[in-house]
């Protein structure tokens, strides 16, 4: 326990000593727009994302903000036998929620980053039931993803960021009567982003 708790007040001591060496605190207002794409479930749907970050990074390149994204894709045709006609797949959600990232080589033109976030997510899917009709339902969940992303600085202030995640739980659909998560999909991002 106390070899721990050494090890704890040492690594505070580096992130205190790295924060008073490595420069200034900074904030991060980004917006992007992109894809959003199902690739691991047989609906095969895709459509337009859209985002926005705006986030308090400390001089370590470790930095906190709120996220907000949403998406609405349409995936494979479903025969509506009472209706006489198809209609097809949709995986729509919208999300509000925290991240945390972590940038390396935040002072070249080129930063690459990492980070993870949990957010409360709204979807409004509309899938096959057990009979094979399409039904719309809604469902608010908490949703996670890990992103990682390239900021290609033009200027002091200004950016462009290109972003790829991979995301759990933004679209939950019932079938059988069990309510479950959708599988993954992957998001990819590209906007501008402003440094201050």
């Amino acid at each position: 326990m106390r070899r721990v708790s050494r090890l704890g007040a040492l690594a505070g001591v580096l992130l205190f000593t790295g924060t008073a060496q490595a420069g200034e605190w900074r904030g991060y207002l980004s917006l992007g727009a992109g894809v959003a794409l199902d690739h691991l479930s047989d609906w095969s749907a895709k459509g337009a994302a859209v985002n926005a970050y705006f986030g308090v990074e400390a001089p370590v390149g470790l930095s906190l903000g709120v996220y907000v994204e949403g998406a609405e894709t349409w995936g494979a045709a479903v025969e509506n036998v009472r209706e006489d006609s198809s209609h097809h797949v949709q995986l729509d959600y919208k999300q509000i929620g925290m991240e945390v990232r972590f940038r390396v080589l935040r002072d070249r033109m080129i930063s690459p980053w990492l980070s993870l976030r949990l957010a409360r997510s709204d979807s409004r899917p509309l899938t096959p039931d057990a009979f094979g009709q399409l039904v719309r339902q809604e469902f608010a969940n908490m949703s996670a993803a890990v992103r990682f992303g390239l900021d290609w600085w033009l200027g002091s202030h200004l950016g462009i960021t290109a972003a790829t995640s991979w995301q759990w739980c933004d679209v939950r659909y019932e079938q059988e009567a069990d309510k479950r998560c959708a599988k993954p999909i992957n998001n990819i991002l590209l906007g501008p982003t402003l440094r201050f």
